[in-house]
């Protein structure tokens, strides 16, 4: 038997080759954003549980001192949006992040509250966050 590299054996070891790259990359960069939008998750979260504590650990240490009732409060409001407010819920997708002068990202996302009945999407929502030992956290 003749071991020839035959165009379709060629173009199945390059259809391989591509395939894992694009899923390295895909993955690198699904790691490098995504623990941004689990912050977010993770803080939109705190304010559908009216977790005042988990609210505050979202926030960098230098800001958690900062981060009253009332601004949780006022954080609260941005997902009562409907008459019938109760089990309010939120979604966020990503859209564009910027890094500042100060080293900080501005990370616009889209938000999306809904509830059993109906859903409102407020678009381009920003917030900044740091990079701070090895974690995501949101700056006021």
């Amino acid at each position: 038997m003749s071991k020839k590299l035959t165009f379709g054996k060629l173009a199945g070891i390059i259809f391989c080759i591509l395939a894992a790259a694009c899923t390295v990359i895909l993955l690198c960069v699904n790691i490098y954003f995504g623990g941004q939008m689990k912050l977010i998750d993770k803080c939109f979260t705190a304010i559908e549980r009216d977790d005042y504590e988990g609210f505050k650990a979202c926030y960098s240490a230098d800001d958690r001192e900062s981060i009253t009732e009332e601004y949780f409060s006022m954080s609260k409001d941005i997902l009562a949006v409907f008459q019938n407010n109760e089990d309010n819920r939120a979604s966020v997708s990503f859209v564009s992040r910027e890094k500042t002068d100060e080293g900080c990202y501005w990370v616009t996302f889209d938000l999306t509250v809904y509830n059993d009945s109906e859903h409102q999407k407020l678009e381009n929502t920003s917030v900044y966050l740091l990079r701070e030992k090895g974690k995501w956290t949101l700056v006021l």
